[in-house]
């Protein structure tokens, strides 16, 4: 699957993964802000309690913006940039609230939207917990550094556009109508 050839669905695949995952954790946060100031409190993190109220209001709006540019292909190395910081924050922070022994929910998403019957409550206990958040936040971290990499390497993230030969109707358009300079 790691072939030239498959490299471009791949690719793709991981930024609709990605974008939609951020989508969703930033809904999530923003349908429940006092849930997710509560989530953030929990991890006993030595900051003051202003400066989490600011990541409560601001990191939502900051996933959602960052979910719709990657999956609208806009700007893909600076948001691939800030997406690779976001994750790496989440792998610290989930690192040591793991680390710590921390019995929390890690506030990342809302799970109650996948239907999980009560019966499921260690499932979802599970999936909330610090550890699995820190595993989950490596490999997405990992996926963002990837496509960083095709993005600044000119590999196939983004796909490259089709180039015009000189005889094609876009060069004859572009050369007939010549881009014209304002006069300061």
């Amino acid at each position: 699957m790691n072939s030239p050839a498959s490299r471009p669905l791949l690719a793709l695949a991981t930024r609709y993964l990605l974008g939609g995952l951020l989508l969703w954790a930033a809904v999530s946060k923003l349908a429940n802000p006092t849930a997710f100031l509560g989530s953030l409190y929990a991890y006993d993190l030595p900051l003051p309690a202003g400066f989490l109220k600011v990541v409560a209001v601001v990191l939502p709006w900051l996933e959602l913006l960052c979910g719709l540019m990657l999956l609208a292909q806009a700007w893909p190395q600076t948001t691939l940039l800030f997406v690779a910081g976001l994750f790496g924050v989440f792998v610290v922070a989930t690192a040591q609230a793991a680390s710590r022994g921390l019995d929390i929910a890690c506030g990342c998403f809302d799970l109650t939207i996948l239907g999980f019957p009560p019966t499921a409550a260690g499932t979802v206990h599970f999936l909330e917990s610090p550890g699995f958040a820190f595993v989950r936040n490596l490999v997405l971290l990992a996926a963002a550094v990837w496509l960083l990499y095709l993005a600044s390497a000119g590999g196939t993230f983004p796909p490259p556009a089709p180039h015009a030969s000189p005889g094609s109707a876009p060069a004859k358009a572009a050369s007939q109508h010549p881009r014209r300079h304002k006069r300061r």
